[in-house]
């Protein structure tokens, strides 16, 4: 969480503090949500067993999010606003 928390924190130049609880916030989130895709997986009648498998998906995903977020330049984005 340290480099991450970081990386939005220096990124957002003009709302350091905002950015940060905006991160833990998704944090928070996806806390949440991983414990509902889980309960969703259980109780959808496919077990135990794939509820790794579900992580991992989701691990999976959240992957590619970060490796395609990394091509984005932030500072680029905004710096005609």
């Amino acid at each position: 969480v340290p480099p991450l928390q970081m990386r939005v924190m220096r990124v957002a130049h003009e709302a350091p503090g905002l950015s940060s609880s905006v991160n833990i916030g998704a944090f928070n989130l996806g806390n949440a949500l991983g414990a509902a895709a889980g309960g969703a997986v259980i109780s959808g009648g496919l077990g135990y067993a794939f509820v790794p498998v579900m992580g991992a998906i989701i691990a999976g995903v959240a992957l590619l999010l970060v490796l395609f977020s990394g091509r984005a330049q932030p500072e680029e984005a905004f710096a005609n606003r």
